[in-house]
């Protein structure tokens, strides 16, 4: 158990290996800039600083353009070599006056962080001339060295457009391809587990869990899978708009296996589920002749997985994570921390403190509040402590080794991609190996550089959970109340959505992009809870825990509800249809009032008593009756949240 939960945060859903190629791409780039400034300086004369420059500004600029489109991509790492000279050549020339090459660094960092929030290009753009910056100032070359750092910078950039525009070029076609398999691998891995019980006619606790635990990773491929659909959607629309369909297979999927978990059937159904389960892959659904639940379920995801996706609208990208915190806010903090770190740092060492200054500007970023920020900033020591220690055991070992040195850099890379935004304190443990390797590369690693490099780092997570502490300050729970409300504002519109298709009969194009945006929403909104509850581990909040986990039924409620709307189920009943009208008013209400009380930043605790509505008179194989069932149930739970039972 132990170390399956480490390797699915080591290792998160890649669909369509799209991570593994990104790190193949940035490595690749690397890799061609430092030969070719290798067999530049074959002809003129280059620092082996500047070598090493051009391999870790090539990588920087693979790993941080993240723009929408190809033609913003390659306008965006064409600006890049002139940020990055800029900067260099503004460490260069403060390189005679350290207290102002050290006192910039706050305004540039101001700058960089509040021009962050207005797009993927200034975040991209600026993270690279800082971390330039740094550079510049660790290998005091003079300025004698700065047209050929230019082209070096140059030529950088070209090995990006080179791989990403003809070695290793997108091709949409393929990754479609390829996210549809990954989906299907996915939905492969859940009926796995599920057939193995029926085998046994029985679940155990390691199965369930087991179990849970796939279904999970299928809701996190197809969201990811859907974000790059959408991406790519712009490059081949009339593919694009055909690819809702993976969010009514994840669906089909996880009713199923709910199904499972609840009712495997009798001895008498083993024979038509193992039927059902093997005709998964050949597109042929044999007579079903078994009402038992499960059967019907599986007889349903037979059909969607074998279906023609019909064309629907384009789907919507996943929305971003949900912040309220303005750029502005963020780049203060940054700064002020930074100005702090700069000092706490000069007094551990005056030529080391821009450790101190980078772990005081990482600690604010894509943070929302004191808690997850400190949270960050103890990630980050952790990374550093244990890269360090690993980073410096390597460079001693293979000193005076640069090839070996750098196939280490190029797999410390891949590792680092790999748990990139899954495990922060894993990929900073590769990055301060990767720095302490390049370092050594440099000739600038000596052994008491770990405790230097640790002591620095502990500075800047000093000052930097100060200012979080005390300016500015955005207190716990204030990211998680923002969030709940985001979202309770996607989960209404979802509802509403599916009840206009339930009772009005009405089209509704976008119930499928509604969906997706409130299950994003509540990923969000787990995300920030755990953040949350891991930065202060002693005073966990246990209603906060009971709230999410009332919420979480309402979003897997409001999803089944959204598969059957979509499914074009109607009802007929008149006096049916005007209880449900007067439930949807209901929920519109309690979701009204909770926003409203969440928006005040009010805690929120669960109320006793029951929380359940008669059931008993709706038909399980009625699509229209489960719906409204599952209207009912999320009624219940809001009513059971708002404490207005």
């Amino acid at each position: 158990m132990i170390w399956s939960r480490l390797v699915d945060r080591l290792f998160p859903p890649d669909p369509g290996a799209l991570r593994l190629l990104a790190a193949v791409r940035a490595t690749l780039a690397a890799v061609i800039a430092f030969s070719a400034v290798v067999a530049l300086g074959l002809v003129v004369d280059i620092p082996l600083s500047d070598r090493i420059i051009g391999f870790v500004v090539a990588l920087l600029i693979a790993a941080s353009v993240r723009d929408p489109t190809p033609r913003a991509r390659l306008i965006t790492i064409a600006i890049a070599p002139f940020v990055t000279f800029a900067s260099s050549v503004l460490a260069t020339l403060l390189l005679p006056w350290p207290f102002a090459a050290a006192a910039i660094v706050p305004p540039l960092m101001f700058a960089i962080v509040y021009c962050a929030s207005h797009g993927p290009r200034y975040a991209a753009l600026g993270t690279v001339g800082l971390i330039l910056y740094f550079i510049s100032m660790v290998t005091h070359q003079p300025p004698e060295t700065l047209p050929m750092r230019f082209l070096v910078l140059l030529i950088g950039a070209a090995a990006v457009v080179l791989v990403r525009g003809v070695l290793m070029r997108e091709q949409p076609q393929v990754e479609l391809q390829r996210l549809r398999r990954a989906v299907h691998a996915a939905v492969d891995r859940v009926l796995h587990r599920i057939a193995g019980a029926v085998d046994i006619g029985a679940w155990t606790d390691a199965s369930r869990a087991a179990l849970r635990r796939d279904v999970s990773r299928l809701g996190e491929t197809v969201m990811l899978a859907q974000a790059r659909v959408a991406a790519l959607g712009q490059q081949v629309p009339q593919q694009g708009s055909r690819w809702l369909y993976l969010l009514t297979i994840e669906l089909a999927t996880e009713r199923v296996a709910r199904t499972a978990l609840q009712d495997l059937g009798g001895t008498a159904d083993r024979v038509e589920l193992h039927a059902l389960l093997n005709t998964l892959h050949d597109g042929h659904t044999p007579a079903r002749r078994s009402k038992a639940p499960l059967a019907v379920a599986l007889a349903l995801l037979i059909h969607v997985l074998h279906e023609t996706p019909a064309d629907a609208p384009r789907p919507a990208a996943a929305p971003a994570p949900t912040t309220s915190m303005p750029g502005l806010r963020s780049a203060f903090q940054t700064a002020i921390a930074a100005t702090l770190a700069i000092i706490g740092g000069s007094m551990v060492s005056p030529n080391r403190w821009f450790w101190a200054a980078l772990t005081a500007y990482v600690m604010f970023q894509g943070t929302r509040s004191r808690g997850e920020s400190i949270a960050k900033g103890l990630q980050f020591m952790a990374g550093t402590a244990a890269g360090v220690a690993t980073g410096s055991l390597l460079a001693t070992l293979l000193s005076g080794h640069d090839l070996l040195t750098l196939a280490m850099i190029i797999l410390a890379v891949f590792l680092a991609f790999q748990a990139n935004l899954a495990a922060y304190g894993v990929m900073v443990f590769w990055i301060t190996i990767i720095l302490g390797l390049t370092f050594g590369m440099l000739g600038y690693f000596a052994p008491e550089f770990l405790l230097l490099r640790l002591q620095e780092a502990a500075a800047g997570a000093l000052c930097g959970a100060f200012v979080a502490s005390f300016v500015l300050v955005r207190r716990e729970y204030a990211a998680t109340y923002d969030a709940t409300v985001a979202f309770l504002r996607a989960l209404g519109q979802s509802v509403d959505s599916a009840a206009r298709v339930l009772l009005d009969h009405a089209a509704e194009p976008d119930l499928s992009a509604l969906i997706l945006a409130a299950e994003q929403r509540f990923r969000d909104l787990n995300a920030v809870v755990q953040s949350e509850q891991s930065s202060h581990p002693i005073s966990r909040d246990e209603n906060l825990h009971r709230r999410v986990l009332v919420l979480e039924g309402c979003e897997a409620w409001a999803r089944e509800l959204g598969q059957l709307c979509l499914e074009s189920i109607r009802l007929h009943d008149p006096a049916l249809i005007a209880s449900m009208r007067q439930t949807v008013s209901r929920i519109d209400a309690s979701l009204a009032g909770l926003i409203e009380r969440f928006a005040r930043q009010q805690a929120i605790v669960p109320t006793g008593g029951d929380a359940t509505e008669d059931l008993s008179s709706f038909s399980d194989d009625d699509p229209a009756h489960q719906a409204v069932r599952l209207l009912l149930r999320i009624d219940s739970a809001l009513l059971l949240l708002s404490g207005r039972q």
